[in-house]
Protein backbone atom coordinates (compact mmCIF):
# COMPACT_ATOMS: atom_id res chain seq x y z
CA UNK A 1 0.00 0.00 0.00
CA UNK A 2 2.90 1.93 0.82
CA UNK A 3 4.16 1.77 -2.46
CA UNK A 4 1.16 2.47 -4.38
CA UNK A 5 0.62 5.60 -2.28
CA UNK A 6 4.49 6.93 -3.36
CA UNK A 7 3.97 5.86 -7.00
CA UNK A 8 0.94 7.95 -7.45
CA UNK A 9 2.33 10.67 -5.88
CA UNK A 10 5.46 10.09 -8.32
CA UNK A 11 3.65 9.76 -11.23
CA UNK A 12 1.28 13.60 -10.11
CA UNK A 13 5.14 14.83 -9.59
CA UNK A 14 6.33 13.85 -12.95
CA UNK A 15 2.88 14.55 -15.08
CA UNK A 16 2.70 18.11 -13.60
CA UNK A 17 6.21 18.43 -14.40
CA UNK A 18 6.31 17.15 -18.03
CA UNK A 19 3.10 19.55 -18.87
CA UNK A 20 4.42 22.71 -17.05
CA UNK A 21 7.68 22.53 -19.33
CA UNK A 22 6.10 21.22 -22.47
CA UNK A 23 3.28 24.38 -21.52
CA UNK A 24 6.84 26.98 -21.01
CA UNK A 25 8.30 25.37 -24.31
CA UNK A 26 5.08 26.63 -26.36
CA UNK A 27 4.82 29.68 -24.60
CA UNK A 28 8.00 31.17 -25.50
CA UNK A 29 6.69 31.03 -29.50
CA UNK A 30 4.09 32.81 -29.81
CA UNK A 31 3.44 36.54 -28.73
CA UNK A 32 1.06 38.35 -26.22
CA UNK A 33 -2.35 38.27 -26.32
CA UNK A 34 -4.28 41.90 -25.82
CA UNK A 35 -4.94 41.30 -22.20
CA UNK A 36 -1.53 39.80 -21.12
CA UNK A 37 0.40 43.08 -21.88
CA UNK A 38 -2.16 44.55 -20.17
CA UNK A 39 -2.17 42.63 -17.22
CA UNK A 40 2.07 42.85 -17.73
CA UNK A 41 1.41 46.54 -17.59
CA UNK A 42 -0.03 46.64 -14.10
CA UNK A 43 2.77 44.59 -12.74
CA UNK A 44 5.13 47.90 -13.80
CA UNK A 45 2.46 49.80 -12.05
CA UNK A 46 1.16 48.21 -8.85
CA UNK A 47 -1.62 49.80 -6.69
CA UNK A 48 -4.17 48.86 -4.28
CA UNK A 49 -6.71 47.77 -7.42
CA UNK A 50 -7.38 48.57 -11.04
CA UNK A 51 -10.57 49.59 -13.15
CA UNK A 52 -10.84 46.00 -14.22
CA UNK A 53 -10.16 43.32 -11.53
CA UNK A 54 -8.37 43.67 -7.76
CA UNK A 55 -4.62 43.15 -7.69
CA UNK A 56 -3.41 39.94 -7.23
CA UNK A 57 -2.50 38.92 -11.17
CA UNK A 58 -0.20 42.44 -10.53
CA UNK A 59 1.66 40.84 -7.93
CA UNK A 60 2.46 37.97 -9.40
CA UNK A 61 3.33 39.00 -12.47
CA UNK A 62 5.43 41.03 -11.04
CA UNK A 63 7.20 38.08 -8.89
CA UNK A 64 7.60 36.19 -11.96
CA UNK A 65 9.01 38.94 -14.29
CA UNK A 66 11.69 40.38 -11.39
CA UNK A 67 14.38 38.60 -13.86
CA UNK A 68 13.35 39.34 -17.34
CA UNK A 69 9.92 40.32 -18.78
CA UNK A 70 10.12 37.81 -21.98
CA UNK A 71 6.71 36.31 -22.95
CA UNK A 72 8.15 33.09 -21.42
CA UNK A 73 8.33 34.26 -18.05
CA UNK A 74 4.69 36.49 -18.21
CA UNK A 75 3.42 32.77 -19.11
CA UNK A 76 5.58 31.32 -15.95
CA UNK A 77 2.77 32.97 -14.16
CA UNK A 78 -0.07 30.96 -15.52
CA UNK A 79 2.23 27.81 -15.83
CA UNK A 80 2.28 27.64 -11.93
CA UNK A 81 -1.04 28.88 -11.40
CA UNK A 82 -2.11 25.74 -12.89
CA UNK A 83 0.23 23.17 -11.08
CA UNK A 84 -1.01 25.15 -7.76
CA UNK A 85 -4.56 24.24 -8.80
CA UNK A 86 -3.51 20.79 -9.62
CA UNK A 87 -2.12 20.11 -6.26
CA UNK A 88 -4.68 21.45 -4.27
CA UNK A 89 -7.44 19.29 -6.48
CA UNK A 90 -5.41 16.66 -5.41
CA UNK A 91 -5.11 16.86 -2.35
CA UNK A 92 -9.44 17.35 -1.96
CA UNK A 93 -9.70 13.85 -3.63
CA UNK A 94 -7.01 12.74 -0.51
CA UNK A 95 -9.36 15.02 2.02
CA UNK A 96 -12.90 13.88 1.05
CA UNK A 97 -12.06 10.15 -0.45
CA UNK A 98 -8.66 9.26 0.93
CA UNK A 99 -7.50 8.25 -2.55
CA UNK A 100 -4.58 9.47 -3.93
CA UNK A 101 -5.78 7.52 -7.29
CA UNK A 102 -8.77 9.40 -7.62
CA UNK A 103 -6.44 12.62 -7.15
CA UNK A 104 -4.29 11.87 -9.48
CA UNK A 105 -7.33 11.20 -11.76
CA UNK A 106 -8.63 14.18 -11.29
CA UNK A 107 -6.11 16.92 -11.97
CA UNK A 108 -5.35 14.42 -15.29
CA UNK A 109 -9.43 15.58 -16.15
CA UNK A 110 -8.66 19.13 -15.57
CA UNK A 111 -5.44 19.31 -17.22
CA UNK A 112 -6.68 18.30 -20.32
CA UNK A 113 -9.93 20.21 -20.63
CA UNK A 114 -9.46 23.34 -23.14
CA UNK A 115 -10.14 25.70 -20.61
CA UNK A 116 -7.67 24.57 -18.04
CA UNK A 117 -5.08 24.35 -20.97
CA UNK A 118 -5.63 28.09 -22.17
CA UNK A 119 -5.26 29.34 -18.31
CA UNK A 120 -2.15 27.52 -17.82
CA UNK A 121 -0.55 29.34 -20.94
CA UNK A 122 -2.46 32.65 -20.43
CA UNK A 123 -2.18 34.52 -17.38
CA UNK A 124 -5.03 36.54 -16.22
CA UNK A 125 -6.94 37.10 -12.79
CA UNK A 126 -7.97 33.50 -12.81
CA UNK A 127 -4.36 32.27 -12.59
CA UNK A 128 -4.13 33.21 -8.68
CA UNK A 129 -8.18 33.31 -8.13
CA UNK A 130 -8.40 29.16 -8.83
CA UNK A 131 -5.59 27.90 -6.74
CA UNK A 132 -6.44 30.44 -3.94
CA UNK A 133 -10.06 30.09 -3.77
CA UNK A 134 -9.78 26.21 -3.88
CA UNK A 135 -7.20 26.46 -1.41
CA UNK A 136 -9.34 28.87 0.85
CA UNK A 137 -12.43 26.01 0.41
CA UNK A 138 -9.57 23.13 1.09
CA UNK A 139 -9.12 25.30 4.58
CA UNK A 140 -12.39 25.87 5.20
CA UNK A 141 -13.45 21.75 4.91
CA UNK A 142 -11.06 21.36 7.27
CA UNK A 143 -11.79 24.09 9.61
CA UNK A 144 -15.24 22.91 9.52
CA UNK A 145 -13.97 19.83 10.13
CA UNK A 146 -12.27 20.63 13.63
CA UNK A 147 -13.30 20.75 16.80
CA UNK A 148 -14.06 24.25 18.51
CA UNK A 149 -12.53 23.77 21.70
CA UNK A 150 -9.39 22.31 20.35
CA UNK A 151 -6.37 25.77 20.29
CA UNK A 152 -5.40 25.07 16.45
CA UNK A 153 -9.27 25.65 15.45
CA UNK A 154 -8.95 29.30 15.71
CA UNK A 155 -6.11 29.14 13.05
CA UNK A 156 -7.39 26.79 10.79
CA UNK A 157 -10.16 29.67 10.71
CA UNK A 158 -8.00 32.18 10.19
CA UNK A 159 -6.33 30.39 7.63
CA UNK A 160 -9.70 29.82 5.41
CA UNK A 161 -9.86 33.64 6.01
CA UNK A 162 -6.44 34.46 4.53
CA UNK A 163 -6.95 32.34 1.63
CA UNK A 164 -10.41 33.70 0.88
CA UNK A 165 -9.67 36.87 1.42
CA UNK A 166 -6.19 36.09 -1.38
CA UNK A 167 -8.72 35.24 -4.11
CA UNK A 168 -10.99 38.27 -3.76
CA UNK A 169 -7.87 40.07 -4.32
CA UNK A 170 -7.85 38.07 -7.47
CA UNK A 171 -11.19 38.24 -8.69
CA UNK A 172 -14.36 39.70 -8.19
CA UNK A 173 -16.34 36.05 -7.85
CA UNK A 174 -14.34 34.47 -4.76
CA UNK A 175 -17.64 36.48 -3.31
CA UNK A 176 -18.89 33.00 -4.45
CA UNK A 177 -17.36 31.73 -1.50
CA UNK A 178 -19.97 33.11 1.02
CA UNK A 179 -22.88 32.33 -0.49
CA UNK A 180 -21.49 28.57 -1.12
CA UNK A 181 -20.36 28.30 2.45
CA UNK A 182 -23.69 29.47 4.07
CA UNK A 183 -25.98 27.17 2.01
CA UNK A 184 -23.23 24.32 3.11
CA UNK A 185 -23.58 25.31 6.62
CA UNK A 186 -26.75 25.67 6.81
CA UNK A 187 -28.12 22.37 5.39
CA UNK A 188 -25.21 20.42 6.69
CA UNK A 189 -24.53 18.16 10.59
CA UNK A 190 -22.51 21.38 11.06
CA UNK A 191 -24.85 24.31 11.46
CA UNK A 192 -23.82 24.65 15.02
CA UNK A 193 -20.60 26.76 13.51
CA UNK A 194 -23.34 29.74 13.31
CA UNK A 195 -22.88 30.10 17.08
CA UNK A 196 -19.06 29.77 17.05
CA UNK A 197 -16.90 32.89 16.79
CA UNK A 198 -14.65 31.04 14.24
CA UNK A 199 -16.37 31.91 11.31
CA UNK A 200 -16.88 35.55 11.67
CA UNK A 201 -13.66 35.93 12.37
CA UNK A 202 -12.68 34.19 9.22
CA UNK A 203 -15.12 36.61 7.65
CA UNK A 204 -13.28 39.51 9.22
CA UNK A 205 -9.91 38.49 8.15
CA UNK A 206 -10.77 37.92 4.49
CA UNK A 207 -12.42 41.51 4.91
CA UNK A 208 -9.53 43.04 5.68
CA UNK A 209 -7.24 41.23 3.21
CA UNK A 210 -9.95 43.02 0.52
CA UNK A 211 -9.77 45.88 2.15
CA UNK A 212 -7.35 47.25 -0.23
CA UNK A 213 -9.48 46.91 -3.06
CA UNK A 214 -12.70 48.92 -0.71
CA UNK A 215 -10.06 51.54 -0.07
CA UNK A 216 -9.43 51.80 -3.83
CA UNK A 217 -12.74 51.96 -5.51
CA UNK A 218 -13.73 54.63 -2.70
CA UNK A 219 -10.93 56.64 -3.71
CA UNK A 220 -12.03 56.04 -7.13
CA UNK A 221 -15.90 56.61 -7.39
CA UNK A 222 -16.74 52.56 -6.61
CA UNK A 223 -15.87 52.66 -10.67
CA UNK A 224 -14.79 49.00 -10.45
CA UNK A 225 -17.64 47.66 -9.02
CA UNK A 226 -19.95 49.82 -11.37
CA UNK A 227 -17.67 48.36 -14.33
CA UNK A 228 -17.74 44.90 -13.54
CA UNK A 229 -21.77 45.29 -12.81
CA UNK A 230 -22.17 46.55 -16.18
CA UNK A 231 -19.87 44.64 -17.81
CA UNK A 232 -21.19 41.02 -16.33
CA UNK A 233 -25.03 41.55 -15.51
CA UNK A 234 -25.81 44.29 -18.24
CA UNK A 235 -28.30 42.45 -20.26
CA UNK A 236 -27.68 42.14 -23.58
CA UNK A 237 -31.42 41.73 -25.66
CA UNK A 238 -31.91 38.81 -27.88
CA UNK A 239 -33.31 35.41 -28.15
CA UNK A 240 -32.89 34.26 -24.25
CA UNK A 241 -32.95 31.05 -25.46
CA UNK A 242 -30.36 31.37 -28.66
CA UNK A 243 -28.01 32.93 -25.85
CA UNK A 244 -28.16 30.13 -23.18
CA UNK A 245 -27.30 28.26 -26.38
CA UNK A 246 -24.58 29.76 -27.53
CA UNK A 247 -23.18 29.40 -23.79
CA UNK A 248 -24.09 26.12 -22.80
CA UNK A 249 -22.25 25.25 -26.37
CA UNK A 250 -19.04 27.54 -25.74
CA UNK A 251 -18.78 25.17 -22.01
CA UNK A 252 -19.21 21.91 -24.06
CA UNK A 253 -16.30 23.37 -25.99
CA UNK A 254 -14.39 24.62 -23.38
CA UNK A 255 -14.77 21.33 -21.22
CA UNK A 256 -13.79 19.44 -23.80
CA UNK A 257 -17.15 18.00 -25.25
CA UNK A 258 -17.03 14.15 -24.08
CA UNK A 259 -15.68 15.21 -20.53
CA UNK A 260 -18.63 17.53 -20.13
CA UNK A 261 -20.80 15.16 -20.36
CA UNK A 262 -19.13 13.03 -17.46
CA UNK A 263 -19.01 16.36 -15.67
CA UNK A 264 -22.59 16.68 -15.70
CA UNK A 265 -22.97 12.93 -15.07
CA UNK A 266 -20.47 13.79 -11.79
CA UNK A 267 -22.92 16.91 -11.23
CA UNK A 268 -25.90 14.60 -10.63
CA UNK A 269 -23.85 12.12 -8.61
CA UNK A 270 -23.34 14.75 -6.30
CA UNK A 271 -26.94 15.91 -6.39
CA UNK A 272 -28.53 12.37 -5.71
CA UNK A 273 -25.70 11.75 -3.14
CA UNK A 274 -25.87 14.92 -1.29
CA UNK A 275 -30.03 14.42 -0.49
CA UNK A 276 -29.46 10.91 0.52
CA UNK A 277 -29.23 10.42 4.12
CA UNK A 278 -28.06 6.98 3.95
CA UNK A 279 -25.01 7.21 1.13
CA UNK A 280 -21.75 7.15 3.57
CA UNK A 281 -20.32 10.08 0.87
CA UNK A 282 -23.03 12.21 2.11
CA UNK A 283 -21.33 15.12 3.74
CA UNK A 284 -18.33 15.14 0.95
CA UNK A 285 -21.00 14.86 -1.71
CA UNK A 286 -23.05 17.84 0.01
CA UNK A 287 -20.05 20.01 0.21
CA UNK A 288 -18.64 19.59 -3.55
CA UNK A 289 -22.52 20.45 -4.41
CA UNK A 290 -22.74 23.14 -2.33
CA UNK A 291 -19.68 24.64 -4.09
CA UNK A 292 -20.51 23.71 -7.67
CA UNK A 293 -24.15 24.30 -7.65
CA UNK A 294 -24.80 27.46 -7.03
CA UNK A 295 -22.02 29.00 -9.12
CA UNK A 296 -23.54 26.67 -12.27
CA UNK A 297 -27.34 28.03 -11.92
CA UNK A 298 -26.27 31.44 -11.42
CA UNK A 299 -24.51 31.72 -14.41
CA UNK A 300 -27.17 29.31 -16.52
CA UNK A 301 -29.75 31.74 -15.84
CA UNK A 302 -28.42 34.77 -16.29
CA UNK A 303 -27.33 33.11 -19.61
CA UNK A 304 -30.72 33.59 -21.02
CA UNK A 305 -30.65 37.59 -20.31
CA UNK A 306 -27.00 38.28 -21.17
CA UNK A 307 -23.95 37.04 -23.27
CA UNK A 308 -21.76 35.31 -20.28
CA UNK A 309 -17.64 35.19 -21.07
CA UNK A 310 -16.91 31.20 -20.90
CA UNK A 311 -14.51 31.38 -18.18
CA UNK A 312 -16.76 32.79 -15.70
CA UNK A 313 -18.41 30.12 -14.29
CA UNK A 314 -14.98 28.27 -13.96
CA UNK A 315 -15.23 28.00 -9.82
CA UNK A 316 -18.59 25.95 -9.78
CA UNK A 317 -16.77 23.82 -12.34
CA UNK A 318 -13.90 22.32 -10.70
CA UNK A 319 -15.77 20.40 -7.60
CA UNK A 320 -16.74 18.90 -10.57
CA UNK A 321 -13.18 17.64 -11.69
CA UNK A 322 -13.08 16.73 -7.91
CA UNK A 323 -15.99 14.41 -8.22
CA UNK A 324 -15.05 13.20 -11.71
CA UNK A 325 -11.74 12.30 -10.73
CA UNK A 326 -13.36 9.48 -7.84
CA UNK A 327 -15.98 8.23 -9.83
CA UNK A 328 -13.79 7.61 -13.02
CA UNK A 329 -12.81 4.37 -11.55
CA UNK A 330 -16.28 3.39 -12.20
CA UNK A 331 -16.46 4.85 -15.56
CA UNK A 332 -13.33 3.10 -16.62
CA UNK A 333 -14.74 -0.44 -15.06
CA UNK A 334 -15.94 -2.01 -18.21
CA UNK A 335 -18.46 -1.93 -20.98
CA UNK A 336 -20.05 0.97 -22.95
CA UNK A 337 -19.29 3.47 -20.55
CA UNK A 338 -15.68 2.39 -20.35
CA UNK A 339 -15.23 3.10 -24.09
CA UNK A 340 -16.63 6.66 -23.93
CA UNK A 341 -15.00 7.84 -21.28
CA UNK A 342 -11.46 6.46 -22.04
CA UNK A 343 -12.29 8.18 -25.69
CA UNK A 344 -13.59 11.54 -23.92
CA UNK A 345 -9.61 11.78 -22.69
CA UNK A 346 -8.42 10.52 -26.11
CA UNK A 347 -10.35 13.44 -27.55
CA UNK A 348 -9.23 15.82 -24.92
CA UNK A 349 -6.21 15.12 -25.18
CA UNK A 350 -6.23 15.60 -29.13
CA UNK A 351 -8.17 19.05 -28.64
CA UNK A 352 -5.20 19.67 -26.21
CA UNK A 353 -2.46 18.90 -28.42
CA UNK A 354 -4.35 21.06 -31.18
CA UNK A 355 -4.85 24.32 -29.17
CA UNK A 356 -1.00 24.02 -28.58
CA UNK A 357 -0.04 23.87 -32.08
CA UNK A 358 -2.36 26.14 -33.54
CA UNK A 359 -0.98 28.87 -31.25
CA UNK A 360 2.20 28.55 -32.29
CA UNK A 361 1.13 27.53 -35.86
CA UNK A 362 -2.33 27.59 -37.18
CA UNK A 363 -3.05 24.66 -39.57
CA UNK A 364 -6.80 24.85 -39.40
CA UNK A 365 -8.68 28.15 -40.32
CA UNK A 366 -11.44 29.19 -37.93
CA UNK A 367 -14.16 31.82 -38.01
CA UNK A 368 -12.37 35.43 -36.95
CA UNK A 369 -14.49 35.26 -34.04
CA UNK A 370 -12.93 32.25 -32.48
CA UNK A 371 -9.55 32.31 -33.94
CA UNK A 372 -7.73 32.68 -31.22
CA UNK A 373 -4.21 32.65 -33.02
CA UNK A 374 -5.00 35.91 -34.57
CA UNK A 375 -4.78 37.88 -31.78
CA UNK A 376 -1.15 36.30 -30.80
CA UNK A 377 0.18 37.33 -33.73
CA UNK A 378 1.85 40.58 -35.60
CA UNK A 379 2.39 42.65 -32.63
CA UNK A 380 6.23 42.82 -33.31
CA UNK A 381 5.99 43.57 -36.75
CA UNK A 382 3.65 46.18 -35.98
CA UNK A 383 5.67 47.83 -32.93
CA UNK A 384 8.50 48.27 -35.29
CA UNK A 385 7.15 50.22 -37.43
CA UNK A 386 5.87 52.40 -34.34
CA UNK A 387 9.42 52.36 -33.46
CA UNK A 388 10.36 53.68 -36.71
CA UNK A 389 7.66 56.38 -36.56
CA UNK A 390 8.85 57.30 -33.55
CA UNK A 391 12.63 57.81 -34.41
CA UNK A 392 11.20 60.08 -37.46
CA UNK A 393 9.52 62.85 -35.33
CA UNK A 394 11.26 61.80 -31.92
CA UNK A 395 7.57 61.05 -30.79
CA UNK A 396 7.30 60.76 -26.78
CA UNK A 397 4.15 58.63 -26.74
CA UNK A 398 1.02 56.88 -28.30
CA UNK A 399 -2.14 56.71 -28.37
CA UNK A 400 -4.14 53.60 -29.73
CA UNK A 401 -7.81 53.29 -30.68
CA UNK A 402 -7.97 50.33 -27.67
CA UNK A 403 -6.82 49.76 -24.36
CA UNK A 404 -5.23 46.30 -25.25
CA UNK A 405 -3.21 47.68 -27.98
CA UNK A 406 -1.64 50.56 -25.38
CA UNK A 407 -0.63 47.35 -23.58
CA UNK A 408 0.84 45.51 -26.55
CA UNK A 409 2.66 48.56 -28.07
CA UNK A 410 4.22 49.54 -24.85
CA UNK A 411 5.54 45.76 -24.32
CA UNK A 412 6.93 45.17 -27.92
CA UNK A 413 8.61 48.68 -28.25
CA UNK A 414 12.44 49.28 -27.51
CA UNK A 415 12.34 50.98 -25.22
CA UNK A 416 8.69 50.49 -23.82
CA UNK A 417 6.88 53.40 -25.17
CA UNK A 418 4.38 55.39 -23.00
CA UNK A 419 0.74 54.67 -24.43
CA UNK A 420 -2.57 55.95 -23.68
CA UNK A 421 -5.96 54.82 -24.95
CA UNK A 422 -8.68 56.80 -27.13
CA UNK A 423 -12.28 56.41 -25.60
CA UNK A 424 -14.06 55.80 -21.90
CA UNK A 425 -11.41 53.10 -21.28
CA UNK A 426 -8.79 55.64 -20.86
CA UNK A 427 -9.80 54.97 -16.88
CA UNK A 428 -8.31 51.66 -17.37
CA UNK A 429 -5.05 53.44 -17.37
CA UNK A 430 -5.05 55.96 -14.24
CA UNK A 431 -1.83 55.08 -12.99
CA UNK A 432 0.38 56.61 -15.55
CA UNK A 433 0.92 60.49 -16.14
CA UNK A 434 -1.59 62.35 -16.73
CA UNK A 435 -2.01 62.55 -20.39
CA UNK A 436 -1.40 66.32 -20.59
CA UNK A 437 2.12 65.90 -19.01
CA UNK A 438 3.05 65.63 -22.53
CA UNK A 439 1.70 69.23 -23.79
CA UNK A 440 4.36 70.22 -26.55
CA UNK A 441 5.48 66.97 -27.20
CA UNK A 442 4.90 65.27 -30.54
CA UNK A 443 3.16 61.73 -30.49
CA UNK A 444 1.77 59.24 -32.57
CA UNK A 445 -1.54 57.69 -33.11
CA UNK A 446 -2.54 53.54 -33.74
CA UNK A 447 -5.97 52.60 -34.81
CA UNK A 448 -7.32 49.80 -36.63
CA UNK A 449 -8.71 51.17 -40.70
CA UNK A 450 -12.12 49.98 -39.51
CA UNK A 451 -12.03 52.01 -36.17
CA UNK A 452 -10.10 55.24 -37.29
CA UNK A 453 -11.51 58.16 -35.12
CA UNK A 454 -8.98 60.65 -36.64
CA UNK A 455 -11.12 63.49 -36.58
CA UNK A 456 -11.26 63.15 -32.81
CA UNK A 457 -7.08 63.39 -32.53
CA UNK A 458 -6.31 66.13 -34.99
CA UNK A 459 -7.72 69.06 -32.50
CA UNK A 460 -5.24 67.56 -29.80
CA UNK A 461 -1.95 68.26 -32.08
CA UNK A 462 -0.95 71.48 -34.47
CA UNK A 463 -0.55 68.94 -37.36
CA UNK A 464 -1.81 65.23 -37.97
CA UNK A 465 -0.14 63.28 -41.16
CA UNK A 466 -0.65 59.96 -42.19
CA UNK A 467 2.77 58.03 -41.83
CA UNK A 468 1.72 54.24 -43.02
CA UNK A 469 -0.75 51.36 -43.04
CA UNK A 470 0.70 48.35 -41.84
CA UNK A 471 -1.04 45.08 -42.84
CA UNK A 472 -0.75 41.81 -41.24
CA UNK A 473 -0.75 39.14 -43.12
CA UNK A 474 -0.24 35.14 -41.70
CA UNK A 475 0.08 32.61 -44.36
CA UNK A 476 -1.76 34.60 -46.94
CA UNK A 477 -4.77 35.33 -44.88
CA UNK A 478 -5.48 39.17 -43.71
CA UNK A 479 -5.18 39.17 -40.27
CA UNK A 480 -6.17 42.87 -39.55
CA UNK A 481 -4.78 46.33 -41.09
CA UNK A 482 -3.50 48.85 -39.55
CA UNK A 483 -2.50 53.28 -39.54
CA UNK A 484 -0.26 55.24 -37.83
CA UNK A 485 -0.43 58.89 -37.66
CA UNK A 486 1.98 61.10 -36.72
CA UNK A 487 1.31 63.85 -34.26
CA UNK A 488 3.16 67.13 -33.71
CA UNK A 489 2.95 69.40 -30.61
CA UNK A 490 0.24 67.84 -28.60
CA UNK A 491 -2.02 70.26 -27.12
CA UNK A 492 -3.64 68.72 -24.80
CA UNK A 493 -7.65 67.05 -24.21
CA UNK A 494 -7.01 63.47 -24.44
CA UNK A 495 -8.09 62.98 -20.88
Amino acid sequence: MKYCRHSTRTKLFLFLLLVSLFRLAVGAGFELTMDEAYYWEWSRHLSLSYYDHPPMVALVLALTTIFSDSEVFIRLAAVLGAVASSLVIYRFCVELYGSEKAGFRAVLIANVTLIFTAGALVPTPDTPLIPFYMAGILAFLLAMRSDPSSPDSYGKWIIAGALIGCALLSKYTAFFFFPCAFIYMLISEKRFWFFKPHPWLAFLVSFIFFSPVIIWNANHNWVSLSFQAGHGMAKTGGNPFSLFGEFLGFQVILYSIGIFFFLVAAFVSLARKSFDGKDPARESSLFLFSFSAPILLFFALNAFRARMEGNWPILGFIPLFICAGQLSAQWDAGGAVRKLWRGSIALAVLLFAFLHLQLVNPIIPHPQRYEISRRVYGWKLLAGKIDTARRDINAAFLIASRHQLTGLMTYYTKPHMLAYVLDLNAQRYFFLPPPDSQKGKNGLYLVEEERDMISRVRPMFDRVEKAETVVIIRKGELIRRFVIYKCYNYRGGLS
